[in-house]
């Protein structure tokens, strides 16, 4: 049987990927490889041909070396083994015997993604790591003003070294790059389009009532753009940023990640 190309959901966080991780799970239970803490599953367990990888955080260079990675070793003579470290597997299922791969890119205007994540890290992620402890320790120390400049100028790197590292790959047509505020706009149809992209077998009867399932009025019991800080679905709105940016936070982000913005389609110019 000719194996299944293996996935991945590449994002960052606060991009909706608890919710995509829900979708495909509900179409594909047995294929779902769960997230870990640090990306784990992807960095550190060897990839598994034919499983989809929800909720990968990475930028492309890191992916690349993780799934392709470069050998020093002499591979003609290797036995390879279920026992080999992960990167030796990875080049064999993946570089020797190219075993097909999917990528899809989900992204989220980096000014909403990081309000989330502010109000995530101060109030309602758990505490799942020293990492998020120590980050909620200095939001609650700080004004909000402070607590977002710090967030901006320290994660925000992060989430825009992934959105940065995928643009030219989307283009390319390598991977399908997908608009969280687009997902918002049309759950039914984006989903449809992610999901025919990743050639997932699932009747189109059948994915319809698992968006249904999963969608922010039936997740929360509210209807979009009603707030609640103390869930880790918040608000389920795009363009939040606006009620949140005092005028310092919005110089900063400009010279941070004004020209990501146009590029990734959020802004025309820097006048906003």
């Amino acid at each position: 049987m000719e194996t299944q190309p293996t996935v991945f959901h590449i994002t960052h966080p606060k991009a909706g990927s608890q919710w995509i991780r829900h979708v495909l799970y509900g179409c594909a239970p047995k294929r779902i490889i769960e997230p870990k803490v640090k990306v784990a599953q992807f960095y550190e367990a060897p990839i598994i041909p034919g499983r989809i990888y929800p909720t990968v955080y990475v930028p492309k260079p890191r992916f690349e070396n993780t799934i392709k990675p470069k050998l020093d070793i002499d591979l003609e003579n290797h036995q390879f083994s279920p026992n080999d470290a992960a990167n030796i597997q990875n080049w064999h299922n993946f570089v020797a015997q190219n075993i097909p791969v999917i990528k899809f890119v989900i992204l989220r205007d980096i000014r909403d993604a990081l309000v989330s994540l502010y109000f995530s890290l101060k109030v309602s992620h758990p505490i799942i790591s020293e990492n998020v402890a120590e980050g909620r320790r200095k939001l609650n120390e700080l004004s909000f003003e402070d607590g977002f400049l710090n967030i901006l100028k320290t994660r925000g790197k992060n989430f825009a070294n992934i959105q940065r590292s995928w643009l030219p790959e989307c283009e390319k047509g390598d991977a399908l790059l997908v608009r969280y505020e687009d997902l918002l706009a049309d759950e039914q149809g984006i989903f449809a389009k992610i999901i025919e992209h990743c050639q997932i077998d699932v009747k189109p009867s059948k994915l319809k009532k698992i968006v249904e399932k999963n969608s922010f009025e039936k997740k929360t019991g509210r209807s979009k753009g009603e707030e609640n800080i103390q869930s880790h679905y918040r608000k389920g709105i795009s363009g939040d940023w606006k009620n949140h940016f005092t005028d310092k936070i919005k110089t900063e982000c400009k010279e941070l990640y004004g020209p990501l913005l146009i590029a990734t389609g959020y802004e025309k110019d820097m006048n906003w």
